[in-house]
């Protein structure tokens, strides 16, 4: 068995998006993924930039940049979806 650093395990591990910052892109996205799901439980608007853009104009917002904030709701939406996956899988007897 070989002894390896600190380091030289944490360059062979996946690594995960940075969080974003919670002011600044960070909010708006998690507020916007929470408008994608709000919408009833058989309904989820997607994380594109036409629902985000509307979402804006609908909630008087405006933000720095657009592409961050759409990657970083992206990222959050699939999680959330991945959960809810995960949730119903759990409760479903059948599976």
């Amino acid at each position: 068995m070989r002894n390896e650093s600190a380091a030289a395990v944490q360059s062979q591990l996946p690594l995960e998006a940075p969080p974003a910052a919670e002011n600044g892109s960070g909010k708006i996205a998690k507020d916007f993924v929470r408008w994608c799901w709000s919408l009833g439980p058989d309904f989820r608007n997607s994380p594109d930039a036409a629902n985000l853009r509307f979402w804006m104009k609908r909630n008087k917002m405006k933000a720095a940049n657009e592409d961050d904030v759409l990657a970083e709701a992206r990222r959050l939406f699939m999680k959330k979806l991945e959960q809810a996956l995960r949730k119903s899988q759990a409760s479903d007897p059948l599976a």
